[in-house]
Order: structure tokens, then sequence, then C-alpha cells
């Protein structure tokens, strides 16, 4: 349902609640079938189990839990002090939730906002792990600027300039890096800091075909500085859009390359 940011976001949310109302809250939608027993557990075992338990639970139970917590924010709220600590914890999560896509509906129901891009979580997750494995000595950076950008999306207030341009170069140092590894291919004169040059190399080395050029040259330049927001959307909402695209066409080159 989540990506791994947003589980383990909600994990730190949870953690700080009494492990009796967890233990209550747990069972009564199904995410826990009994009592855990917390007499011996500490900090970091208290949030790796939260994680396990919120790993292998439906979309169904974590949807059915949200919906309560939303109605019930003001009793949450009143059992932690100071309540700094619960504010921020929810904030962060909120803003994790909203990078993916999801508002709040008036009767507390967790639903998808628009634009939504389906699998969009799944497709980050499955970067990061694609990126683990290609072999290119830039994909940590990559891994890194991908993660840059969900925090200043995440900050308080949100750095939407800051969470696209991390996006795109994201996707640049990508293009970059395969271009590189390709090097043997490159025409004299190749000049790697111009981002015409690198895509235009991928396309003629048969890494990619022209449409697939034209469509990453595309997803560049909307999520590049200048682009103007369309009637109709937020700045929220037409970043979120532009850095789930960035990611999703930084998926298809390292997969490829993997490939």
């Amino acid at each position: 349902m989540f990506t791994q940011r947003t589980l383990m976001s909600l994990c730190q949310y949870l953690a700080i609640q009494p492990w009796a109302d967890l233990n209550v809250l747990f069972q009564k939608h199904g995410i826990s079938d009994g009592w855990v027993d917390d007499r011996w557990i500490d900090r970091q075992t208290t949030f790796n189990t939260i994680a396990a338990l919120l790993s292998r639970s439906s979309r169904e139970s974590l949807s059915s839990m949200l919906s309560e917590i939303r109605r019930t924010q003001g009793n949450l709220r009143n059992r932690i002090s100071p309540r700094y600590i619960y504010d921020e914890r929810w904030t962060d999560f909120q803003a994790c939730l909203t990078l993916e896509g999801y508002q709040w509906s008036e009767d507390g129901r967790l639903i998808t906002s628009q634009p939504v891009i389906e699998g969009g979580a799944a497709v980050e997750d499955d970067l990061t792990a694609e990126l683990a494995r290609c072999g290119l000595p830039e994909a940590t950076h990559v891994v890194q600027l991908i993660g840059n950008s969900a925090a200043d999306f995440r900050a308080v207030p949100p750095d939407f300039n800051g969470c696209l341009n991390n996006a795109r170069v994201a996707l640049q140092t990508l293009a970059t890096a395969i271009s590189r590894n390709r090097a043997a291919s490159r025409p004299v004169g190749f000049d790697e800091t111009k981002w015409g040059q690198v895509l235009a190399h991928l396309r003629t080395s048969g890494f990619i075909t022209p449409k697939e050029e034209e469509g990453i040259a595309g997803v560049f330049s909307f999520v590049s500085p200048g682009s103007h927001v369309p009637i109709g959307f937020s700045d929220a909402e037409m970043t979120r859009l532009g850095r789930n695209l960035v990611t999703a066409m930084c998926y298809f080159l390292v997969k490829r390359f993997n490939g």
C-alpha cells in the first residue's frame, strides 16, 4: 500500500503511543491476532515489532486502522506529552501520504487524490532495489538524490523547488552514468555535461529508441526550473506528479540497464 518510507513514518508515529492502546488498535483492525507483551521490549524492538506487523497487514486492515486514527486525533494526541512529539510525527506521516497521492475524505477515510500514477509507490521501492544491483558507481548518489527529493517535499514548510531539482538531477545523473558505461560508442568531442548529448548518445548507441528519447526529454523538461503550474493543480500536486514521472523514468533506465 505504501512505500517503505511512508510505512516507516507510520511506524514512528505508532511507536509513541502506549502499548496497551496499540494492542487494542491492532487487534480491532486485524493487524495482530493476539496481545503483544511489551514488558521486555526496548525502543528499537518496539519499532521493529510494529514494522513487522504492518508489513504483513492487508490494505483493508491498514485503511481501516488509519481511518480510526484520523477520526480520533484529539484522543490520541492528548495521551502524548509533550504534545509537539505527537504533532511532529503526525506531520511527517501526513507529508509522506501527500507525496504518494493520498488525502483524507470528509468522513476520515484515506483516499487517492489526483493526479495519481497507479503503482507509483511500488516503483520507488523497485527503483531502489534495481539501483542496488546495477553496479554503477553513481547508483548510491542517485538513491540519495531521490531521498533528498522526498525530504524536501516533507520539509516544514515544503521545498517544492528543491524536490523537483533533486529529482531532475537524479535522472540526469543516472542517464549520464549509463552513457559513461557505454563509453566505447561515444563520438569524438562528446560532452557529458550536456543533457541533449547524453540522451542522443543513449539513442545512437541503441540503448533507447527515438520515441523513448522523446519521453525522457519531456519528463526532464517538465521538472526543470521555470515550468508553470497548470490551472486546477496545486504546487504540491504538480511537484508530486513531476517527481513520480522522474522516478518512473529512472526505473525504466536502470531496469533496462540491468536487463
